[in-house]
Formats: C-alpha cells, sequence, structure tokens
C-alpha cells in the first residue's frame, strides 16, 4: 500500500510554515524532530508541542501518533542561561564559594543580556493567571484536620448513608474553594459556581443537601457569598483587580456596589494584575518612556517584547482605570499596534495564542463558509476562473 502524504501546520516564534511529509507522519517522535530540524534550519535545542482541540491548549508532544494529517506543533526552543565566568583573582580570600563568584558574574552580565544572543527571560509576574477555567473542576485537598473528617464521612456514608453537617468543615471547604477559584477569576459567573458546586458534591456525596432538587444549590449560593466576602479582603491587601471595585474609587454617581463593575469578559484571564514585585507606578512609566524611544530603533524587536512584557501591569491599570480613547493608548504605546505585539498582548490576557486559535477556527468553519459562498453566487460565488 503506497504511503500517505501528510501535511502539518508548524509554528516557529512569529511565523507559520506548512511541513509536506510525502511518506505521512513519521513513526518516531526523533524522526519527526529530524524532518522539522532539516526542512527549517533549526540550529537550537527545541521540543515540539501539539495543539489538543478538545483543551484548546497545546501540550507536549511525546510520541508522533499523537497528531495527524493537518494538525499543527509548535516549535519550543529549549531555555539556555549563558554566564560569563571571569578567572578568579588571586588577591581574594581562597575560602570565597563559587556560588558567590557565579551570583556576581551573572549580575554583572545582566545589563548585556539584551544586546546579546542570550535568551531573555519572561517577565511575567508570579501573580498572573496562567490557565483558563477548566472542563472539569478540580476539588483539591483540604486542611488536613478537614481531609480526616472527611475520610471518616466516606466510610459512614457508604456504611449507613449518613450526610456530613459540620459547620466548621463547611467554613474550611469554602475557604479553600474561595482560594482555588480566585487562581481563575476573582468574580466566578453563575455557571462557574455551579460547576465548583458540582464537583464537589460529585466527589463527596455525603455533602449533598437532603431536600434540595441538584443537591447542591446551597453550596452554590454560599460559595458566592465567599467569594464576594473573598473578595473584600482582597481589597484590604490593595489587589487590583478587585481595587478598582471598591466605592471610593468610582464616581459619585456609580457608588453602588452593583453598578459600573469592572470585570473580566469570557477568556481574560489577566485582567487588571497587580505590578511585579519591586515595581511601581513611577518605575514603569519610566520603563514606558523608554519604550517610545525604542520603537523608533530598526531590528529592536526582541527588546521591546521584553519591555512590552514588563510592563504589561502599567498598560492594564491604565487601559482599564482610565478608560482612553485608541488615539491615545497609540501614543503612549505605539507597539502595541504591531501584529507580532497585539499576539503577545492577547496571549498575556488570555493565555490563548491568538493566530493558532483563529486558524484552527478558521479551518473549522471553511466549508461552511464555502457553501454559503457556492448559494450566494454573483460576484462573492464566482471567482474569475468560476465557481469557488
Amino acid at each position: 500500500m503506497a504511503d500517505i502524504e501528510a501535511k502539518l501546520r508548524v509554528i516557529i516564534d512569529d511565523r507559520i510554515e506548512k511541513l509536506v511529509l510525502p511518506s505521512g507522519i513519521p513513526s518516531t517522535l526523533e524522526e519527526l524532530q529530524t524532518v522539522v530540524e532539516e526542512t527549517f534550519d533549526i540550529s537550537d535545542e527545541f521540543s515540539l508541542q501539539y495543539f489538543d482541540s478538545e483543551f484548546e491548549d497545546y501540550f507536549t508532544l511525546h510520541k508522533s501518533d499523537e497528531i495527524k494529517h493537518k494538525d499543527t506543533v509548535k516549535v519550543v526552543y529549549a531555555e539556555h542561561i549563558t554566564l560569563n565566568l571571569v578567572p578568579l583573582d588571586n588577591s581574594f580570600p581562597q575560602h570565597s564559594t563559587d556560588t558567590e563568584s557565579t551570583a556576581s558574574n551573572v549580575d554583572s552580565s545582566a545589563g548585556q543580556s539584551s544586546s546579546q544572543d542570550t535568551i531573555i527571560l519572561s517577565n511575567r509576574s508570579a501573580t498572573e493567571r496562567c490557565q483558563p477555567w477548566p472542563k472539569q473542576y478540580p476539588v483539591l485537598p483540604f486542611a488536613f484536620e478537614t481531609e480526616m473528617i472527611l475520610e471518616r464521612a466516606t466510610e459512614d456514608f457508604k456504611k449507613n448513608g449518613t450526610l456530613l453537617t459540620n459547620a466548621r468543615v463547611k467554613s474550611d471547604i469554602l475557604e479553600t474553594l474561595a482560594k482555588t477559584i480566585y487562581t481563575y477569576t476573582a468574580y466566578p459567573s453563575s455557571a462557574q459556581i455551579s460547576d465548583v458546586a458540582e464537583a464537589l458534591v460529585k466527589k463527596y456525596p455525603f455533602l449533598k443537601e437532603p431536600g434540595s432538587f441538584s443537591g447542591y444549590y446551597d453550596w452554590q449560593q454560599s460559595i458566592k457569598y465567599k467569594m464576594a466576602n473573598y473578595r473584600t479582603k482582597l481589597r484590604g491587601y490593595g489587589v487590583p483587580e478587585v481595587m478598582c471595585n471598591a466605592l471610593k474609587r468610582k464616581r459619585p454617581a456609580d457608588q453602588k456596589s452593583a453598578k459600573n463593575v469592572k470585570k473580566p469578559r469570557k477568556a481574560e484571564l489577566n485582567y487588571l494584575p497587580p505590578y511585579p514585585a519591586g515595581e511601581d507606578e513611577e518605575s514603569q512609566e519610566q520603563e514606558r518612556i523608554q519604550l517610545l524611544s525604542e520603537v523608533m530603533k530598526r531590528d529592536n524587536n526582541k527588546l521591546i517584547k521584553d519591555k512590552m512584557a514588563k510592563t504589561f501591569s502599567h498598560r492594564r491599570n491604565k487601559i482599564i482605570n482610565q478608560s482612553p480613547s485608541i488615539e491615545d493608548i497609540k501614543a503612549r504605546w505605539p507597539a502595541l499596534f504591531e501584529a507580532s505585539h497585539i499576539q503577545d498582548e492577547f496571549q498575556r490576557i488570555t493565555m490563548v495564542q491568538l493566530d493558532s486559535k483563529f486558524m484552527s477556527k478558521l479551518d473549522e468553519h471553511t466549508p461552511r463558509l464555502l457553501k454559503r459562498f457556492h448559494f450566494k453566487g454573483g460576484s462573492m460565488g464566482y471567482s474569475s476562473h468560476g465557481m469557488l
């Protein structure tokens, strides 16, 4: 039987290439990596990720049979850190440790990293979210003593169907759920709260409410109120995402808790992240001013990308809280209106790759679009060579 040709969509940095495999997808991952390396002349060490349509995200490719014809794969370069070591001066005490010497050299070379071929590490803050709301909400372990009670309650429920009613346990469960929910969103929707409550009673059926149709209606209400209390607690810590909705921050006409609430739209994960550690509005404004001069230089995209990532929280702060016009945004952040930086910003906000997401959705809807064009007729249904 003749080999069946396969084609793959390959994402490499800011470009998208088509890889034609006349003999089909190689039987091993090593062979596939070799083909990608030779076809696109890649000299650096890399791994491959594939786009999973079920999770709508990229996963590490472990075996070549995990992909098929017309799938999308992404080249991910291995991170390397270059240390420029210098000989130890004999005038220093001999008991100085290698750790101290290495740290000193790392600090001294940090300012040169942008002009060398050293990979710039991501400026993503540890407080930024990195994953969307899960399709199946995972109920994480609770406090040690709560887990002990839940374990005993599980045995009692299996033996005689006893339901657990313990206010202290419920309080700890709600506190843990609130913290976990906040890792995804500060303002969960009713559907998301329902997902959490359903996952909870599914994992611990003895927490179901007697007389309730769903078995978790009261849990939904409790989670809703707990999240409101948790946001109040976060405002006390000065978290920007909830501080923007504090009554004292609103205009006099909007000083009602439910009026003009600023919160993420669907798919927005990092809506209003806090400033990175050691940074504030003044320091980030200086970075923005430096950016204005950097965008005027040629072949400077790497440094611009680094500074755009570093000033992400500052940019979101101004856009969310001040609602500037498009003209003002363009004057303050001109790089934001270039294609590659638009994609980077979209990914910072949603953790979704804009180009791959768009192309996958376009592939999904293309048959119906073409069918509609055929029915449309006229200039839209015909090309210069006849029917589309």
